[in-house]
């Protein structure tokens, strides 16, 4: 690395090879801290390799961000270790990813054996911790080690040539905490989004079918066909180049509805210049009209709830005849309800079609227009507390990552 002899350096720190460090920091190379331990498979055609009492741990298993969870594994025998490449990795390793999911990093609480896509750091005097962290915040740079065609990896050697920044063994004590304090934070947030999500889920069956109903409605819902309640309108033109940031006019792609928009879409997030697509109407359902992946991935709705939005090619538009529909109501229940009868009417191999004129043979159940709106009311306080929620989980996020940048590289200093 070549260091900036311009570079203003505070009192107290040093410009090395990893950058700017606090003096009392040392800059070493992870093969000089620790050991390093492979894994491998045992063959899964020999059942006395399975089903043990030893923990064997793929790539799969870890997650992306916690490095605290190992969400699932599989068990293996004595007998499969020493017949295969597996080893047993001691308590309080640091799991390293080295091939398919680099950037995955977690620590053992048990011993157990990896797969042939790990390489484990065994830490020796240094808290396993703040590696596993540091490590973490290297994924980047991990994975531009990669070699290979059909599956990429690095190997041992790049990692124990990697040089990192180490504190005194108190420090990284003390930094390992307050992440791992906040690791804490985004799991339980997490876990009550989770909560919140099956109860709404919970709550959709309920409402959506009838099994629940409100005090003030006793009407029998109806029985329609798609074809009688809506006219079936197609978008047209418009691209992902044709996206501009600061469009004259509002404007939405069959691709934003898997991956920007929910039920509801009250905000467009593209603009374009583009005097093409066609023109929505207030309450206007959409459902994605192609797909490459899955049939049940187009089985989605969306209500759009603003005028004279383009809307772009592959997308099927449901139109209300009479006025007898909630938007809110209808996106919600076509979705969660109707979503593997909408499926079934997907064409296709490598592209998967979805035509308006075949799955308008649906037939769905309608309450009033009242008892839509009362339903899709509660189903949007439902909405707005998990959107609360996963703004806060995200601003969880954004606080650990800049703690990283701030603790890990000694810019700030905690007390011990």
């Amino acid at each position: 690395m070549k260091m900036d002899k311009n570079l203003h350096i505070p009192q107290g720190y040093r410009q090395t090879e990893v950058g700017v460090i606090p003096d009392d920091w040392e800059v070493v190379r992870l093969g000089k801290i620790g050991n390093f331990i492979g894994g491998g498979t045992p063959s899964t055609k020999i059942k006395e390799y399975w089903n043990g009492s030893i923990p064997w741990v793929s790539s799969s298993d870890l997650t992306e961000e916690n490095i605290y969870q190992i969400h699932k594994h599989r068990f293996i025998t004595d007998s499969a270790i020493g017949k295969s490449a597996t080893k047993k990795v001691p308590k309080n390793s640091v799991l390293i990813v080295s091939r398919v999911g680099v950037g995955k990093v977690a620590i053992n609480k048990d011993i157990i054996c990896t797969s042939q896509d790990f390489q484990s750091l065994i830490p020796g005097n240094n808290n396993c911790i703040f590696l596993a962290y540091l490590i973490k915040d290297k994924a980047k740079l991990l994975a531009s080690y990669n070699q290979g065609t059909s599956i990429k990896g690095f190997v041992s050697s790049d990692l124990k040539n990697l040089q990192i920044p180490l504190p005194p063994k108190q420090e990284q004590q003390k930094i390992a905490d307050i992440l791992t304090t906040w690791d804490n934070a985004i799991n339980q947030q997490t876990t009550l989004i989770e909560k919140k999500q099956q109860l709404k889920k919970g709550l959709m069956q309920q409402l959506l079918t009838a099994k629940t109903r409100f005090s003030e409605f006793s009407d029998d819902w109806k029985i329609e066909k798609l074809k009688d309640v809506f006219n079936f309108k197609k978008g047209s033109g418009l691209s992902k180049g044709k996206i501009v940031s600061s469009g004259d006019f509002d404007c939405v792609l069959y691709g934003e509805l898997y991956t920007i928009y929910n039920e509801i879409i009250t905000t467009i997030k593209s603009k374009t210049n583009a005097k093409e697509g066609f023109l929505s109407q207030y309450d206007d359902i959409l459902i994605p009209a192609s797909t490459t992946t899955s049939a049940i991935d187009l089985a989605i709705a969306s209500v759009i709830k603003k005028d004279d939005v383009l809307l772009g090619g592959d997308i099927n538009i449901l139109r209300n005849i009479y006025n007898n529909i909630c938007g809110d109501f209808f996106s919600h229940y076509l979705t969660y309800i109707k979503k593997n009868e909408i499926a079934k009417y997907a064409q296709g191999i490598t592209i998967i079609h979805l035509y308006a004129k075949d799955f308008g043979k649906i037939e769905v159940h309608l309450p009033s227009v009242k008892e839509q709106q009362k339903i899709a009311q509660v189903l949007i306080l439902a909405d707005n507390e998990i959107t609360k929620l996963q703004t806060e989980l995200a601003l969880l996020k954004t606080q650990k990552k800049g703690l990283m940048q701030q603790l890990l590289t000694g810019k700030t200093r905690v007390k011990f």
